[in-house]
């Protein structure tokens, strides 16, 4: 169980320090020079040395505390932590649509009817059991890799409704409708998995994105499951 611990937080690790899908510039460097109104403005992610020290991989780091001003009612307010991960971009491709709670609220009502729409939290499961948006099914990130974690993978397609029919070739015929989702606009733990299935041809007018992820959904205060 350790060493299983310790292969995700690892993996963890290494994905967050990279976008799946990278941006153009990196905003956690130099970041992007603007010149407005006879002014120059340096768009980047702001951090300092402290920021740096805070250990991204736990959540409970990331998912704790109220903050506003400090004579409001702590049940109405949040704070988040605001310096880890890589921003992704809002879309991934052409087909696969990037929704919002709105929408995630739609697809979780139709899911009840329609068997075929599966909501998943990409997320590691100590994160997922920690808070996780009502009736998603925990479906880790690593297990979308096919080389490095053959029977997770295994298990995925048959969780997702796909059949592999011969070496490296699927039978999409009854793929479901997928909405993948995971920390936040800078997690890419959920464009990780969406990836790889686009690389085993997955039909990507069937993917779903939720980009804002755990800290829109809290920020908007909806509600949340726990295990």
């Amino acid at each position: 169980m350790f060493f299983k611990k310790l292969k995700y937080l690892l993996v963890f690790a290494f994905i967050t320090s990279i976008s799946t899908f990278a941006n153009d510039f990196d905003l956690r460097g130099q970041g992007l020079n603007v010149d407005y109104d006879d002014k120059t403005f340096v768009i980047k992610r702001m951090h300092n040395e402290e920021c740096r020290t805070i250990n991204g991989a736990d959540p409970k780091n990331v998912w704790s505390g109220n903050y506003a001003k400090e004579s409001l009612p702590k049940n109405c307010v949040k704070k988040f932590v605001t310096t880890i991960g890589k921003i992704t971009p809002m879309t991934i491709s052409d087909k696969i649509k990037t929704v919002g709670e709105l929408e995630v609220i739609k697809f979780i009502e139709d899911a009840q009817y329609n068997k075929n729409m599966l909501l998943i939290d990409a997320r590691l499961q100590e994160w997922f059991l920690q808070m996780s948006i009502p009736t998603a099914e925990n479906i880790p990130f690593t297990y979308f890799d096919k080389n490095k974690y053959p029977d997770d993978f295994y298990d995925v397609l048959e969780m997702i409704g796909v059949k592999e029919v011969s070496k490296g070739k699927y039978d999409f015929k009854n793929a479901k409708t997928l909405l993948l989702f995971c920390n936040g606009a800078w997690c890419p733990q959920s464009t990780f998995a969406i990836e790889n299935l686009i690389k085993i041809g997955y039909p990507q007018e069937k993917l779903n994105w939720y980009r804002g992820g755990m800290y829109s959904w809290k920020m908007l205060n909806l509600t949340t499951t726990s295990e």
